[in-house]
């Protein structure tokens, strides 16, 4: 079984981190610009379950991300329950986010016709529970915390921040499909998942 985590941007024209991780924690990384290309690579895989690090559903009572839908609710539960367990994120709603947003909710709903799970994680929470440094605080210090966790294979070379934020996120993939995970949320809205340490 195979299991995929993607870091996704906001736009095409930024890098995409891909992993494809193995059940021996083998990870295969890649950089990856547009949904076809995202596609591909999630296809190519072979995967049943796919953990993206963006949003993928609004907050309940808001629907839609346009000017015309301010005074609507800009937190999810699971938002609400990052903040209780002090892990630093960006609203859905700012900026950015938006394109974000938008952008995660769309290939979420391809992978769906495609009969692939898709789940909602975040690599920064990930990285905090787990006890090992974010990207823009130590680039290097998350590279040998995911060594220290088992991942071999592509964690040998250099990598970019977005790929080993793809790879904390297809670790997330494997604890799903395990049944060994950590969900917050409302079922209503959307679960983020999160591992279980």
């Amino acid at each position: 079984m195979k299991y995929v985590g993607i870091d996704l941007a906001g736009s095409a024209t930024r890098p995409t981190g891909v992993c494809v991780i193995d059940q021996k924690l083998r990870v295969r990384c890649s950089i990856k610009g547009s949904d076809r290309e995202i596609l591909a690579a999630i296809q190519k895989s072979g995967t049943r379950i796919v953990a993206i690090d963006a949003p993928l559903a609004l907050p309940r009572g808001r629907h839609c991300l346009g000017e015309h839908c301010r005074g609507r609710p800009h937190f999810r539960a699971c938002d609400k329950v990052l903040t209780r367990m002090r892990i630093k994120f960006f609203p859905i709603t700012i900026g950015p986010m938006r394109l974000l947003t938008a952008r995660g909710i769309r290939i979420a709903n391809k992978l769906k016709r495609l009969h692939i799970e898709t789940v909602e994680t975040y690599p920064g929470g990930t990285q905090d529970i787990l006890g090992i440094p974010r990207k823009q605080h130590d680039l290097h210090g998350l590279q040998e915390g995911l060594k220290r966790l088992g991942c071999i294979g592509d964690i040998e070379r250099n990598l970019t921040g977005d790929e080993l934020d793809a790879i904390s996120c297809a670790l997330v993939a494997k604890q799903y499909g395990e049944g060994h995970y950590l969900a917050i949320g409302d079922p209503s809205e959307i679960m983020m998942i999160l591992p279980r340490t």
